[in-house]
C-alpha cells in the first residue's frame, strides 16, 4: 500500500448498506411488528445524519432518541419524521419539544403536569413508560395507581403509546428478563378497562428480539444489533447482522527494538527478544480505551498481533514481530475488511466491556467515511 491521505490517517468506515441490511432482518424477523430504529448517541456513534437518512430511504418512518438536543438535531437538518425521545424532558423543553411535534415519554403525574402548565395550542404526543424491574425511569404504579386514569384527563395530552425496558435480555439466564415481561403483560391487561388505549405497544430491545420473541407486541426497539453487534455473548445469534462500523487506521512507523527495552509509558511491557514495533496514529483521545494496554489485538495483513505497552493519548504501539509491516499498512481495530474480521463485541469483551461502548466512544476527531447511499 502506498501512503496514505494525511486526512484520513484514522478513520471510522461506515458501511450503510450493511445498517439497511440489517434493518430489513430484524424487520422481516418481527413481522408484523413495526421497526422503531434507535438513533441515539449520534447513532451509537456511527453519524446520526447518514444513518437516519439511509433508514427514511428504507422506509422507517418513527425514531428513538435519547434527549431533546438529539431530537432537535434531526429536526433542524429537515428530517419530519415523527421522533421519540426516551429521556426526560425538563419543563423548560416541554413547549418547544410540543410545538415541533416531538412524542414524550412521561414517567409520572409529574410529567403530565409540566404539559399541562406548558399551554401550547398543540396537545403533546406522550408514550408512557411504566416500570417493570429496570430501576431507572418510568412509572412507579404501586405510587400512582391511578396514574393511567390522570392521564386520560389530561387534556394536553394524546397517548401514542406504552413501554417498558428490560433490564437483562441479554443474559442467558432468561428467568428476569421473563419477570418483567409478566409484569407488563399484567399492566397491559389491567389498563383493559380503560375506554382508551394506546395505539402502540412496545418492550423489546436488542437482546429481546434475538431471544424474546413474546416481547414484540406491536412494535421492537433495535439499538446494538442494527449496527451490527450482539448486545453480549450470551444471546443466542438467531440474526446474523453485519458490523456496519469498521475502525481503521495505518501504520506510521515501524521500529526495531532490542531485548530488555521498554515500550510506552511506565515501562508496562519489555521486549523479551529482537522484535519489530509498528507505531499506530490513534490513541484514547480517538477512543481507544487505556484498559486496552497490553490486551488488544489488531489485524495487519490478514494477521492478528498484540498491542503492547500502555496506550497513549494519540499512539498504540503494536508488536510485529518479524514480520514485513511497513508504513502505510492497513490496520482494522474492529470491523470487517477484506483483510478478514475482528468483532467489536470480541474487542469490548477484552476489556470487560460492551460494543455500545466501543462504538459510541470513538471521538469526533476520527473521520466518518460512508459506504452506501445516505
Amino acid at each position: 500500500m502506498g501512503f496514505f491521505d494525511s486526512n484520513l490517517k484514522t478513520y471510522a468506515e461506515i458501511n450503510l448498506d450493511n445498517l439497511a441490511y440489517n434493518i430489513h432482518v430484524i424487520q422481516q424477523t418481527v413481522f408484523p411488528s413495526k421497526v422503531i430504529p434507535v438513533v441515539k448517541a449520534n447513532a451509537y456513534g456511527h453519524g446520526v445524519i447518514p444513518v437516519t437518512s439511509r433508514l427514511v430511504n428504507e422506509g422507517f418512518d418513527l425514531f428513538a432518541v435519547a434527549q431533546f438536543q438529539e431530537a432537535m438535531e434531526l429536526r433542524e437538518k429537515g428530517f419530519t419524521q415523527p421522533i421519540l425521545i426516551f429521556g426526560r424532558l425538563f419543563p423548560s423543553e416541554i413547549p418547544q419539544a410540543i410545538r415541533v411535534g416531538f412524542q414524550i415519554s412521561v414517567f409520572g403525574k409529574e410529567d403530565l403536569r409540566w404539559i399541562e402548565k406548558a399551554k401550547e395550542d398543540l396537545p403533546a404526543a406522550v408514550h408512557v413508560n411504566v416500570e417493570t424491574g429496570m430501576g431507572r425511569v418510568g412509572v412507579l404504579l404501586h405510587k400512582e395507581p391511578d396514574f393511567f386514569h390522570y392521564l386520560l384527563r389530561c387534556k394536553r395530552c394524546i397517548w401514542k403509546g406504552l413501554y417498558t425496558h428490560f433490564s437483562s435480555s441479554d443474559e442467558r439466564d432468561k428467568t428476569y428478563a421473563r419477570l418483567q415481561l409478566s409484569r407488563f403483560r399484567e399492566i397491559l391487561s389491567n389498563i383493559q378497562e380503560l375506554s382508551k388505549k394506546p395505539p402502540i405497544i412496545h418492550m423489546a430491545n436488542s437482546g429481546a428480539i434475538l431471544d424474546t420473541p413474546a416481547s414484540y407486541f406491536d412494535a421492537v426497539r433495535p439499538g446494538i444489533l442494527m449496527y451490527g453487534h450482539y448486545p453480549s455473548s450470551e444471546t443466542s445469534e438467531s440474526i446474523k447482522p453485519r458490523q456496519v462500523m469498521t475502525l481503521k487506521t495505518y501504520v506510521a512507523h515501524v521500529r526495531k527494538m532490542p531485548t530488555g527495552h521498554p515500550v510506552s509509558y511506565g515501562r508496562r511491557w519489555i521486549t523479551k527478544e529482537p522484535t519489530k514495533i509498528a507505531v499506530l496514529p490513534l490513541g484514547y483521545a480517538d477512543g481507544i480505551c487505556r484498559k486496552f494496554t497490553n490486551k488488544g489485538e489488531v489485524l495487519i495483513q490478514g494477521k492478528r498481533y498484540p498491542m503492547v505497552g500502555a496506550v497513549t493519548m494519540d499512539q498504540i504501539m503494536v508488536n510485529v514481530g518479524k514480520d514485513p509491516i511497513k508504513v502505510g499498512d492497513e490496520v482494522i481495530m474492529w470491523g470487517e475488511s477484506s483483510q478478514g474480521t475482528i468483532q467489536a463485541l470480541e474487542v469490548a469483551e477484552k476489556i470487560g466491556t460492551i460494543p455500545y461502548e466501543l462504538t459510541c466512544g470513538v471521538s469526533m476527531r476520527v473521520t466518518r467515511v460512508y459506504i452506501g447511499d445516505s
